[in-house]
């Protein structure tokens, strides 16, 4: 829900929110972006299919992923 409330109004991209890294990749392969759980409080950042940012704590995260769509070119400002 945190993830979804500051980035719901992002049309058109898909990002895949996994609990765990054992279903991760494989479920989040038409994601654009990937925000996947890999340990206690802590999580891994994919874009598409390639993990580019390993074990971020779990209260960095949110920001680093908001960071990473917008180096894609992804984001806009809520209206």
């Amino acid at each position: 829900e945190r993830i979804k409330s500051k980035t719901s109004h992002l049309k058109g991209v898909k990002i895949a929110i996994m609990g765990c890294i054992v279903n991760g990749p494989g479920e989040m392969a038409d994601a654009d972006f990937g925000y996947v759980g890999t340990g206690p409080k802590v999580v891994s950042l994919y874009v598409g299919k390639e993990c580019v940012q390993r074990n971020i704590p779990e209260d960095e995260a949110d920001a680093r992923l908001i960071d990473l769509i917008k180096a894609h070119g992804k984001w806009v400002e809520p209206a």
